[in-house]
């Protein structure tokens, strides 16, 4: 019991690691951005931004979470992306005439600041440093998207879970004595979505992965307690923690 309640207090005080997608922007860069946001308060399940919404803005997270999804027709949704603080997302459109084709929905009471695609234009043709940071984080995300239909499409679910358990510990962290733990918990239903299976796929995946030894669950969070395996099983190429994220 102590174990566990010592295990549950790190993970509350766990910091997400610095986000990915906006990693890429200098102080100087983030002051703009940040200068420019209007605050936004979402609470915990409702949206941002639906689809078929207009896509002319961004949004910096600034606290909680957020996750981008696609509704599928029949009432259920894939989870393409989680936003934590620091994350700047959103569908951005040069002629300002798309449409959302995802939403995006607060996991948690949250706040972003919302900078519409006009504003983010004058920085982009006032800023030369602010324009070439802004290009390296949409080549970021591109990648990032890349990565993750790769393990999808070239080593099927299996593939897919094993890369999700990485990704999620990059994000969420901390180690403890060489393993990784996912500091927050995520239900197998909220991995399905992640991954585009079911959740009962998703329950035999990682019962085979405990009965191995590859995993195990202490104080309700995810102990990766071999990592090589997942890598092999996704064929992991060791991509950056700013790529290897959901």
């Amino acid at each position: 019991m102590k174990r566990n309640e010592a295990l549950e207090r790190e993970a509350q005080s766990v910091n997400p690691l610095p986000a990915g997608t906006s990693a890429v922007f200098s102080a100087d860069s983030l002051s703009l951005l940040r200068q420019t946001a209007k605050p936004v308060r979402v609470s915990a399940g409702d949206c941002l931004y639906r689809e078929n919404e207009p896509a002319n803005r961004l949004y910096l997270v600034t606290a909680g979470s957020f996750k981008v999804s696609k509704p599928l027709g029949d009432g259920t949704s894939v989870t393409l992306y989680l936003h934590i603080p620091g994350d700047l997302f959103g569908e951005p459109d040069p002629l300002e005439l798309s449409a959302h084709r995802f939403e995006a929905r607060a996991l948690e009471d949250s706040e972003a600041g919302e900078i519409l695609q006009a504003e983010v234009n004058g920085l982009l043709q006032a800023n030369g440093a602010f324009a070439l940071e802004f290009m390296n984080w949409m080549g970021t995300i591109h990648r990032m998207t890349q990565s993750k239909f790769r393990d999808l499409l070239l080593y099927g679910k299996s593939g897919a879970l094993c890369s999700l358990l990485l990704r999620l510990s990059n994000m969420y962290g901390p180690e403890r004595g060489g393993r990784p733990v996912i500091g927050k918990r995520i239900t197998n239903s909220e991995m399905a979505e992640m991954i585009g299976a079911t959740r009962e796929s998703v329950n035999r995946m990682l019962s085979d992965m405990r009965s191995q030894g590859v995993i195990s669950v202490e104080g309700g969070r995810i102990v990766i307690n071999d990592p090589d395996y997942l890598r092999n099983v996704c064929h992991c190429e060791s991509c950056t923690k700013d790529i290897c994220r959901m």
